[in-house]
């Protein structure tokens, strides 16, 4: 399983980040302590938090592409 942590600032980025998980061809989960959300999900994303560092967590042998999708809204 791989993870990165990212950041979704704010509401506009929601739908922005759905959008770019959802061509994932696997599952994307947001972890945060014992809460876990579909990354897909626009009502589990807010959820979450907005603003906040959160885990996502997924299974591929493609990290590079992941990272190139998702680059706006990772954190190091």
């Amino acid at each position: 399983m791989s993870e990165l942590s990212i950041m979704i600032p704010n509401r506009e980025a929601v739908s922005d980040f759905v959008e770019l998980t959802s061509r994932l061809p696997f599952d994307v989960d947001l972890v945060q302590g014992s809460k876990i959300v579909d990354a897909k999900s626009i009502l589990g994303i807010i959820y979450m938090g907005l603003g906040k560092v959160l885990s996502l967590k997924f299974r591929t042998e493609n990290l590079a592409d992941v990272q190139t999708s998702l680059k706006d809204f990772i954190v190091e």
